[in-house]
């Protein structure tokens, strides 16, 4: 397949998963704000206390940082990347995943890492990878812990089951293409000889082979070990700026309805979606909050300024980072039309 051809087809990949996220978050947001009384919500933004917004932020930049240094670990037996340098892509990136759909941030950290570090794509979408289960993990932990204090409701029992088979899944894979990579590798060509159709096959061992390669630069356990460490560290201080925040609505929860409604939420963003995880964030919060006895209104009031507060905390640090580095948006849409491969 020639470059041209490549293009043509990544242009209607892209623009395919930015209809089904559109859809997504469309009837997440209509879930999200049925039954919405607009006086209500405009009454509880007028009493609503925005001091609140500035440790929130505080924390957030402070997860930030973690991730990037949770980044820096699983990236350093491939290279070893000052923080410095790696933190203008992990912003840039996060940023991107507000302006477009789909979390297409995640590709631009890779095209980024690329450029601007010589980190093969194959390597960097593993470390991506890496991140998003370990993030899925914490999320699960996350219920876990409020299942043992205070347990989990009917309604979020089923949706936490499959995270657990689903996240608990990939785990697994990913500790054994650690440990075994040669094997996996075998018995994946085996699966795709004996499951996929013939014209598919090449391509699809292309990919196969391109993500165990990348995924066996992350060559330690105790690496692997320590990105949960951090991940735990980044989700608990992003959940403790989403209670802050609530200090400005004059309402709070306990511990158990807090790991509750950051878990759900932030599993909800794994579903496609427009850009910032627009609905698939807000619809599972606000769900619980109603839940635990919050005013629906003054829920609604409170999720629509943490969405936006993390909004524009991700994106105007990611736009501060491009500013420095004489990047525009321009930049980011010819990087995204960059070749993916190697």
């Amino acid at each position: 397949m020639n470059n041209e051809q490549f293009g043509m087809d990544q242009g209607r990949r892209v623009n395919w998963r930015a209809i089904v996220g559109l859809i997504v978050s469309g009837v997440s947001l209509y879930i999200a704000i049925q039954n919405l009384h607009p006086a209500e919500v405009w009454q509880a933004f007028r009493q609503a206390h925005y001091l609140w917004i500035v440790p929130a932020v505080a924390l957030y930049l402070f997860a930030l940082m973690v991730r990037t240094i949770r980044w820096q670990a699983l990236l350093s037996s491939e290279r070893r990347i000052p923080l410095r340098e790696l933190l203008p892509t992990m912003a840039m990136g996060r940023g991107a995943n507000n302006i477009y759909p789909f979390r297409t941030g995640e590709i631009v950290r890779v095209l980024l890492l690329r450029q601007r570090n010589q980190v093969s794509a194959a390597a960097g979408l593993a470390s991506i990878l890496v991140e998003r289960v370990f993030d899925g993990l914490t999320m699960i932990l996350f219920l876990i812990l409020a299942a043992l204090i205070g347990g989990i409701p009917d309604y979020l029992r089923y949706a936490a089951w499959v995270a657990v088979v689903v996240f608990g899944a990939a785990l697994a894979l990913i500790y054994a293409m650690v440990l075994w990579p040669t094997p996996i590798q075998r018995l994946a060509e085996w699966l795709i000889a004996r499951l996929i159709p013939q014209r598919f096959r090449p391509r699809l061992h292309d990919i196969v082979e391109r993500f165990i390669r990348g995924l066996a630069s992350i060559k330690s356990v105790l690496t692997l070990t320590m990105v949960l460490v951090f991940s735990i560290t980044v989700w608990a201080a992003e959940t403790f700026s989403y209670r802050l925040l609530m200090n400005s609505f004059g309402f709070g929860v306990d511990l158990h309805q807090l790991l509750l409604m950051s878990g759900a939420a932030n599993l909800g963003t794994a579903l496609p979606s427009g850009p910032g995880n627009l609905g698939t964030f807000d619809a599972p919060a606000i769900l619980v909050l109603t839940r635990v006895g919050v005013l629906k209104n003054t829920a609604i009031s409170y999720q629509t300024l943490l969405h936006a507060v993390l909004w524009c905390t991700e994106t105007f640090a990611g736009l501060g980072f491009m500013w420095r580095g004489g990047l525009g948006k321009s930049d980011l849409d010819r990087t995204l039309d960059a070749q993916p491969g190697e």
